[in-house]
């Protein structure tokens, strides 16, 4: 392993898109924008459109000269396409950032100085910039996860009220050597294959670097694909099973038990999400009866109050 990196990398980055045209110029430019292109960094960069039918493809042809590929046509989804722009272009720093976000002026300069400053390191996050449909400023995120104990929190890291400390998508690079390492995005997830991406990078042993200075914009609109919550939740469900039943011994006993008692409760959550609020009420009280650790739970008594006040609204509102 190199003790640091002395050479201008090269980026390697992809959009994956689908009739996002009310968007997808602002994404574009963004990347092709970012200041010390040619003499802090190379450039390779893949549109990959799915057949949009919404001028897309008039936005993209604009700026063909400047992309190594692009493409318009069906694909399997939003992994598919991920992965069929990351086989069409090649360099040392990836990444890759949908048609509705997009990054903050700087952002490269700053990967860059990551990346020769912890050569050891294969994932690099900062800031990520939440926003509304309009481009304003509503919250700024940083992650503070670093280990893989911390990335299988979801309790603690994703899922608590705000502020979150998990990462965002638009703001975490990777180097070329994880690519390698663990190969390509999962095309059978519909929504966490970037979370899934980066499990399997802890679970391979990864270094995050970390700076405090905004790198990506995260745009939370009506059409975004994550609106979906409870489809997603059970996907990074899903995705950590398999380590919190395991003997693994990253991961402590005990942390293991709350872990599982803590994917039980959301589980059932929901599960029972049409259900009237007494019947959810019992079931979570059942459920404390099976997994007595959830009493002495912040998440679940958080749950048991909302819906607890549901039920008495209702009662007094009848």
């Amino acid at each position: 392993m190199p003790s640091s990196n002395h050479r201008r990398p090269t980026f390697r980055i992809v959009t994956p898109s689908f009739n996002q045209a009310e968007y997808l110029e602002q994404t574009i430019q963004s990347v092709l924008s970012q200041d010390g292109r040619g003499s802090d960094f190379d450039l390779q960069y893949a549109v990959v459109d799915g057949g949009s039918s919404d001028g897309s493809v008039d936005i993209i042809k604009k700026y063909r000269g400047e992309l190594a590929f692009w493409c318009s046509e069906p694909d399997r989804g939003q992994s598919h396409a991920i992965n069929k722009g990351f086989e069409r272009v090649d360099g040392d720093i990836c990444a890759y950032i949908n048609s509705d976000d997009y990054y903050l002026p700087g952002a490269f300069q700053r990967i860059v100085a990551l990346w020769n400053e912890n050569p050891d390191a294969d994932l690099f996050s900062g800031v990520c910039r939440k926003v509304n449909a309009q481009g304003k400023r509503l919250r700024d995120q940083c992650s503070d996860i670093s280990t893989l104990p911390e990335i299988l929190d979801l309790w603690n890291h994703w899922l608590r009220p705000n502020p979150n400390r998990n990462f965002i998508q638009p703001e975490v690079f990777w180097t070329k050597r994880l690519s390698e390492r663990i190969g390509t995005f999962n095309e059978s997830l519909h929504y966490t294959m970037d979370f899934d991406y980066w499990l399997r990078g802890f679970d391979a042993g990864i270094k995050v670097a970390k700076t405090d200075q905004p790198l990506a914009a995260f745009r939370i609109h009506a059409g975004q694909k994550t609106s979906a919550r409870n489809a997603s939740i059970l996907e990074l469900l899903d995705g950590i099973t398999p380590y919190i039943l395991s003997d693994d011994d990253r991961i402590s006993a005990a942390d293991r038990r709350r872990l599982l008692r803590h994917s039980r409760m959301t589980r059932r959550v929901i599960e029972s999400a049409d259900s009237l609020p007494e019947q959810r009420l019992l079931s979570l009280l059942s459920l404390a009866a099976d997994e007595p650790g959830l009493l002495t739970s912040r998440h679940y008594w958080r749950q048991m109050r909302r819906n607890g006040k549901r039920v008495f609204w209702k009662r007094h509102a009848a």
